[in-house]
């Protein structure tokens, strides 16, 4: 439904904190995993083969453009580190220091958990709201 809703949308910039490392490359191990057939829809070329990754040097840095072709990506901690001098460049960290904002942390271990019952459903929405809010 992801790949669909993007698709449909269609926007010229995918914003994120951390997009070009661990978001991408998480929502590429779902896509894979799923074999979801239509997964260039993340771009605007439409392709046949998943570019293969190679674990034995880490993650590629040119993975995330190479399946976004035809989007502008903006990686809020890419900018962060080249901008703003910090230790660290955690979106809790940054909201903290740069805007004056509380982050509350999310443990992803309790994400099953969240399911079970509505308002912990609500909060979760709520976390992801704030966490959309902060990076913009």
């Amino acid at each position: 439904m992801f790949v669909n809703k993007l698709h449909l949308i269609d926007p010229d910039l995918l914003v994120s904190h951390n997009l070009c490392g661990s978001v991408i490359e998480v929502l590429l191990a779902r896509i894979a995993y799923l074999r979801i057939s239509h997964w260039s829809r993340l771009g605007r070329i439409k392709r046949g083969t998943m570019p293969q990754r190679k674990f034995d040097s880490g993650f590629n840095s040119w993975m995330p453009r190479q399946v976004s072709c035809g989007r502008l990506l903006v990686d809020t901690f890419l900018n962060a580190k080249e901008l703003v001098r910090e230790t660290n460049y955690d979106l809790g960290h940054l909201s903290r220091t740069q805007i004056k904002k509380d982050r509350r942390e999310f443990d992803d271990e309790l994400l099953p958990r969240i399911y079970q019952h509505s308002e912990s459903i609500f909060q979760l929405v709520d976390h992801t709201e704030t966490d959309s809010y902060l990076i913009f």
